[in-house]
C-alpha cells in the first residue's frame, strides 16, 4: 500500500508550520518569499499536493458545485451546460455532475447531492421537488433552476418566456398569411413544449396542438408523414415546432413527398441550434437568452456566499424573452432593423 505524503511532513521538511504550508497553498494571508519557496521545493521534493477538497470539508466551503442534469440528446441542454461550466472554471469551482438518461430521475439527483459537500445545486433538467429544494436551502446551500422553477423560499430560477414566445410565433405566422395553422408541442408532460403551445394557442383561436411521443427529428419526421396524409385542404400551412430538432425532422419528412417549404407550409423552431442556419433549413426560430440565464445562476450563487446574500428573485422565476431569427422557412421578410440572423 503506498503512503500519502501529509502537510505536516511538508512542514518538517521545510521547517515551517502546517499553518504556514496551508496558507501558501491556498494563496491566503501573506508569507515571505523566502519561506514560500522553500516550502514549494519541499512539497515538489515529496510529491505533495495541496488536497482542496479535503481543506473544503474542514472549512465548510468547498469547491464543488452540483449539476444535475438528463438526457444530454437534447442539443440545447448540451450548449446551456457548456456555457455554465464554462463560467464556473471562471469563477474557481468545479461542476459535480449528476446524470440521468430520463427525467423521472432527477429528483432521486437532487437527494444524493446531499451526500457530498458542495456549495449548492444548479438543476437543468426534470422538476425540482420543493421538500427536497427546502431541505438543501436549510443546510445552507443554494439551488438554482435553468429553465424550471424552484418552489421553495430562497430558491432561484431563471428561464426562457416560452409562452410569450409560442404568441411570438403565432403572430409571426399570421404576418406571413398564413390561416392554418398548428403547434408541434412534444410529449403532453414536456414543461417547455406546453408553455409554448399554451403561447401559441391563445395568440391563435382555431389553432390545432400535434403532440409527438419526443422532441427528436425522427419525431418531426413521424409528424410529416402524419401531415401528409391529410387531405391537401386541410393540411395546416404554417407550423410551430417546439424545438428545431422537431421542425428539422419535419422539414426533412416533406422534403420527401416533395413538399415545398415556405411555399406550401410555413415553418418556425425554437432553441437557434446551429444546424437551424444550414442551407438545407435556413429554419426561422428563436434564440433563448442562455448567456443571461447563465449569468441570473453565477449571480444569486455570487450573492449566497456574502453573509446575508440571498440572491435575486427568491422562490420565484425569472423570465426573459426569446429572440425571433427570421429565416426563410418562414416566408417573411424582416423589417428593417427587426433581427434575421442568429444569435451567439
Amino acid at each position: 500500500m503506498v503512503k500519502r505524503v501529509t502537510s505536516r511532513e511538508v512542514a518538517r521538511a521545510a521547517g515551517v508550520s502546517p499553518a504556514l504550508v496551508s496558507r501558501v497553498m491556498t494563496g491566503k494571508g501573506h508569507v515571505a518569499e523566502a519561506t514560500s519557496a522553500r516550502i514549494r521545493e519541499a512539497a515538489a521534493a515529496l510529491g505533495w499536493q495541496h488536497n482542496a477538497l479535503a481543506a473544503s470539508m474542514v472549512t465548510g466551503d468547498a469547491p464543488l458545485i452540483a449539476v444535475v442534469t438528463a438526457r444530454l440528446e437534447f442539443d440545447w441542454r448540451a450548449q446551456v451546460l457548456s456555457r455554465l461550466l464554462a463560467a464556473f472554471e471562471e469563477m474557481g469551482v468545479a461542476p459535480m455532475m449528476f446524470y440521468a438518461a430520463e427525467e423521472d430521475r432527477v429528483a432521486a439527483l437532487i437527494a444524493e447531492t446531499g451526500r457530498w459537500q458542495t456549495r449548492g445545486v444548479v438543476v437543468t433538467a426534470g422538476d425540482v421537488d420543493p421538500g427536497l429544494a427546502g431541505s438543501i436551502l436549510r443546510q445552507g446551500r443554494f439551488v438554482a433552476g435553468l429553465n424550471r422553477p424552484v418552489p421553495a423560499a430562497g430558491g432561484y430560477a431563471v428561464g426562457t418566456d416560452n409562452a410569450a414566445a409560442g404568441a411570438q410565433a403565432a403572430e409571426l405566422l399570421a404576418r406571413a398569411g398564413r390561416r392554418r395553422i398548428a403547434v408541434l408541442a412534444g410529449p403532453p408532460d414536456s414543461r417547455a413544449g406546453g408553455e409554448r403551445a399554451r403561447g401559441f394557442v391563445g395568440a391563435a383561436s382555431g389553432a390545432s396542438v400535434v403532440h409527438t411521443p419526443g422532441m427528436t427529428a425522427a419525431d418531426g419526421a413521424a409528424a410529416a408523414e402524419e401531415w401528409l396524409a391529410l387531405p391537401p385542404g386541410s393540411r395546416p400551412d404554417g407550423v410551430f415546432a417546439a424545438n428545431d430538432m422537431l421542425a428539422i425532422g419535419f422539414i426533412d419528412g416533406l422534403r420527401t413527398a416533395g413538399v415545398r417549404v415556405p411555399d406550401d407550409v410555413a415553418l418556425i423552431g425554437f432553441d437557434n441550434l446551429p444546424a437551424s442556419s444550414w442551407a438545407p433549413y435556413d429554419l426561422a426560430t428563436f434564440a433563448q437568452p442562455v448567456s443571461l440565464m447563465v449569468e441570473g445562476v453565477l449571480a444569486h450563487i455570487d450573492a449566497t456566499r456574502r453573509p446575508g446574500g440571498a440572491g435575486p428573485a427568491q422562490g420565484g422565476m425569472e423570465r426573459l424573452p426569446a429572440t425571433p431569427i427570421l429565416r426563410s422557412s418562414l416566408g417573411l421578410a424582416a423589417p428593417e432593423g427587426e433581427d434575421s440572423g442568429e444569435r451567439p
